[in-house]
């Protein structure tokens, strides 16, 4: 039969070195919690999984839970990796124990596959991956110390300057035989500088016990660890440098892709360019063709083919079907929909608001919680009024209506098919349909009236300048002067 192989994931560590104070496994690489990668790795190779907790375990199980089916041991007190994974102990069934670290999002599916194939083939005791880096010492990671007929890892705070027999590192990713776990883990010693149970020594004791030990040599920035807000950056970079390259060779065009942000959830079609400093995150889908311009976001929403966003638009949580245009600076939000050929321009919000084809709202209007039909036309400086202080209300415009600039629609309220607003009107009641509403104060015109209102200003401004000229009161003198106007005022 085939050995049987699981895997057990370390996540108990206080992230001490990132200084925010909360764990770092739910930190967001590329809009993912960093814990998610690892565990989406193992259930794509169909492995059993159980998730080693301390700090914060709580907030790392929820999280977890709501994506994958894994099992959890709690380290009550962490006193390091060999700890850890004793902590688990009484969930393992498999032959073969795949363990590591939850800090570590780079690693591809066939790196552990190659790992599992080594171990597996060679009957090994015990496997794990090395790579080689530069500045070893910085990086803070074991050093592997290899000669002829043995081999051990030296963690950095025991490490010595002396043993230069190898530059490689650990990567912190092992497979052991669940027979050689169960005899040796617990003997363990503390007896270093961080005084914990290193999991590293376990390979110097199968070393030291003449039991073979392989190794599979992996790039760096596949294994790289994460254990400062630094390293979380520079790993952040490499997942976007994949996504973007995975994209370009699909037809995605990117200007200056070093200043583009995606999340690894995102769908780009292929035709499509992406502009200087765009924001595509939260599972968003763009269709082929599309043009997002510099400095836009795109947050949880859909878009259709041939869709433009103009400079500086925010589009959140909102559809937009094909050959339809939104910005610049235009914000939608709220479960918005636009359908096919409709034009937001500049400084427009929309708000849970539908809009049926070929209508447009191209400049300086708020809508919100509206029905729109198809061609209708929003003027400039339109806005729905819809909430009463208590409740939200809806807003309905039929198909074809024209929406004079300036007009006030105060919901709930619906203008009928080819109806008119005027300018400048404040619409209270429905309109009918073919209406037109005039909701505004009648104009009138007094001839000659304007060179009065000069003077009339003229002069008052002329008194407030010399009040404020007159010297301040002394406080008896002010005290005479309200006396005296008392008299005044009883006579």
């Amino acid at each position: 039969m085939k050995p049987s192989l699981e895997a057990v994931v370390l996540a108990a560590g206080k992230s001490t070195r990132f200084n925010t104070g909360r764990t770092k496994l739910l930190e967001p690489v590329c809009g993912q919690a960093m814990i998610l990668f690892t565990t989406q790795l193992l259930e794509s190779l169909a492995l059993e999984t159980t998730i080693v907790v301390g700090h914060e375990a709580d907030a790392i199980k929820k999280t977890v839970s709501a994506h994958h089916k894994v099992s959890f041991a709690l380290q009550g007190e962490q006193k390091g990796t060999g700890h850890a994974l004793a902590s688990s102990k009484e969930l393992w069934t498999a032959d073969h124990i795949l363990v590591l670290n939850a800090d570590m999002p780079l690693i591809p599916a066939s790196l552990l596959t190659q790992l599992i194939h080594k171990h597996l083939s060679t009957d090994a005791t015990g496997t794990f991956t090395i790579a080689h880096a530069e500045n070893q010492a910085e990086l803070g990671y074991g050093r592997v110390i290899q000669n002829e007929n043995s081999i051990k890892i030296v963690e950095a705070k025991d490490f010595k300057s002396t043993e230069q027999h190898d530059c490689c590192i650990n990567a912190g990713i092992y497979i052991f035989k669940r027979s050689f776990l169960e005899q040796h883990l617990m003997k363990l010693s503390s007896n270093n500088a961080s005084n914990e149970y290193y999991l590293t020594d376990l390979i110097a004791l199968a070393s030291d016990n003449q039991l073979r030990i392989e190794t599979v040599v992996a790039p760096f920035d596949q294994i790289r660890g994460i254990n400062t807000l630094k390293e979380l950056w520079i790993a952040e970079q490499i997942k976007r440098s994949e996504l973007i390259c995975h994209f370009m060779n699909q037809g995605v065009r990117f200007f200056a892709a070093q200043a583009v942000h995606l999340d690894v959830n995102v769908t780009i079609g292929k035709g499509t360019t992406i502009s200087y400093g765009a924001h595509i995150i939260n599972g968003s889908t763009i269709g082929q063709n599309c043009s997002i311009e510099p400095f836009s976001i795109i947050n949880n929403s859909q878009l259709g083919d041939n869709v433009t966003v103009f400079s500086h638009s925010v589009i959140n949580d909102s559809t937009i079907e094909s050959k339809s245009s939104v910005g610049p600076f235009a914000h939608l939000r709220n479960r918005t929909h636009l359908e096919q050929e409709t034009t937001i321009g500049n400084f427009v919000e929309l708000k849970a608001t539908r809009m049926a084809r070929e209508s447009k709202a191209k400049h300086l209007s708020y809508l919100g919680d509206a029905l729109i039909g198809s061609k209708v036309n929003i003027g400039a400086g339109t806005i729905t009024c819809n909430h009463n202080g208590i409740s939200k209300n809806t807003t309905t415009i039929q198909d074809n209506a024209y929406i004079g600039s300036n007009t006030t629609l105060v919901a709930p309220l619906t203008i009928g098919k080819n109806a008119y607003t005027a300018a400048g009107s404040v619409i209270t009641q429905s309109v009918p349909d073919d209406a037109l509403a005039i909701g505004r104060a009648y104009q009138v015109n007094k001839e000659g009236y304007a060179s009065k209102l000069r003077h009339k200003f003229a002069q008052a401004h002329q008194e407030q300048t010399a009040k404020k000229n007159e010297p301040p009161l002394s406080f008896i003198g002010a005290l005479k002067t309200h006396h005296d106007s008392t008299l005044t005022d009883a006579t």
